[in-house]
């Protein structure tokens, strides 16, 4: 009887986490479409949009909704850790999910590279610890039940891809395999997936990829990609674990100083970089990823390395938001770079194999990074070369970022928690992930 009551209310937290994405996914369409609307024949615009719209949105984030920066997968994985419900419930309040939902929705409308899952995630999670009050008996097994659960259920309605919300829960979040987190956690996502269908209807992320890499030659590029889009990956994931190292003494003493002044700077580096690139680099960049992996089209060879510098300086702003999305683009960049260098390169093929080489390296999590690439293009065709380019981005990224990102975020998360209490909107101090101290979350 209990096992069944649980079970309902995860089936109940994972159809409302499918709602509420299908909400928060409209809002980024429309919050995306905004910002691209008032900029449109004004590139001078960014130059006021983006540092007025980051300090605006580090500022509401630090008295308002404090503890709802970041990514918000760092956070989900700490309350994995935590043994009190009561730290649980602090880090995964449905406040701090209110906050992430509307400040994620202001990034989006004023041009951060950032995207919507991390946030999801964290929504997801709050559902379900929410939900798992509802006369459930609140222990820590209980619990990491819950979170893994919300997890799975993140995922899938970010990119309406069940099988990668499930890896995901499993491979990044429980690094285990326990046939009863494993059942919770198809449940949920099942759930979530199944009310997505039922709402939209069935639409891979980035539409429907007819890719192949043809036997020869070819396949030795494979491997150059891979660990080309690897180590990339895995610098920027030591960047975001360790900014002060990375930074000129004057801008770490600015964010700790002032972190709305910091994230100001961020939003004139992030107007920069978007005029440079012609507006591409704003946001997840979706059209341009999207164009390359179903259409075959070219991006700049510069977008790769002009969409990492846009998404690192977003994230480490303090704003509110993913790095999923934009990692996806940037790997999209880093592959169809060689078929700009090696013209008559499979464009949509290799923007595959970059993009799973360039994710895995950030994350470290190539069963996760295949399954997101082959469900997002719906294109089973590539699981092999796309499989290899995610393992050896994996190994490549080891060899700059020890550890994965979100493993090395969720403990300095950990350790700002343990420091102090979350913030509360009267409390006023460090947000936990602000960047100066190296736990960017």
């Amino acid at each position: 009887m209990a096992a069944t009551k649980r079970n309902v209310i995860f089936v109940l937290a994972a159809i409302i986490t499918g709602l509420i994405s299908i909400v928060f996914g409209l809002g980024v369409i429309r919050a995306s479409a905004l910002f691209a609307h008032v900029t449109a024949g004004r590139p001078w615009l960014p130059f006021l949009l983006c540092p007025a719209g980051l300090a605006l949105i580090v500022f509401l984030t630090r008295e308002i909704f404090p503890g709802a920066q970041g990514s918000g997968i760092p956070q989900a994985m700490a309350g994995l850790q935590m043994q009190d419900p009561a730290d649980v419930d602090r880090v995964l309040s449905l406040r701090i999910a209110l906050g992430k939902f509307l400040l994620t929705l202001l990034g989006f409308a004023v041009g951060a590279s950032i995207g919507k899952e991390g946030p999801t995630v964290q929504i997801g999670c709050a559902a379900m610890n929410f939900c798992g009050r509802l006369g459930l008996e609140r222990t820590h097994v209980l619990q990491r039940l819950l979170i893994l659960a919300g997890g799975a259920a993140g995922i899938t309605c970010a990119f309406n891809a069940p099988v990668a919300g499930i890896v995901f829960a499993i491979e990044e979040m429980a690094r285990s395999f326990d046939d009863r987190q494993v059942r919770s956690i198809i449940l949920a996502a099942f759930a979530s997936g199944v009310t997505l269908f039922l709402v939209l209807g069935y639409h891979p992320y980035f539409g429907f990829s007819h890719a192949t890499l043809r036997p020869g030659v070819i396949w030795l590029l494979v491997p150059l990609c891979a660990v080309t889009g690897g180590v990339a990956g895995g610098l920027f994931a030591q960047v975001l674990v360790t900014p002060a190292r990375f930074m000129p003494a004057i801008l770490n003493r600015t964010a700790s100083a002032n972190p709305i002044l910091f994230a100001g700077l961020c939003g004139v580096v992030l107007a920069v970089l978007g005029f440079v690139s012609h507006g591409q680099v704003y946001d997840a960049s979706f059209g341009e990823a999207q164009a390359a992996l179903t259409a075959g089209v070219l991006p700049p060879l510069a977008f790769a390395p002009l969409k990492f510098l846009a998404t690192l300086v977003s994230y480490l702003s303090g704003i509110p938001g993913g790095i999923f999305a934009p990692s996806l683009a940037v790997g999209v960049g880093v592959g169809t770079g060689f078929a700009h260098l090696i013209p008559g390169l499979p464009v949509a093929a290799f923007a595959m194999i970059g993009m799973a080489g360039y994710f895995a390296g950030v994350v470290q999590s190539p069963l996760t990074a295949t399954a997101i690439v082959i469900e997002m293009t719906s294109n089973p065709a590539m699981t092999v070369p796309v499989g290899i380019a995610a393992i050896l981005g994996t190994f490549a990224s080891r060899m700059v970022c020890k550890e994965p990102v979100y493993h090395a975020m969720s403990r300095q998360f950990l350790r700002v928690v343990e420091r102090r209490p979350i913030a509360t909107p009267n409390t006023a101090g460090l947000a936990p992930d602000a960047p100066h101290d190296g736990t960017a979350g």
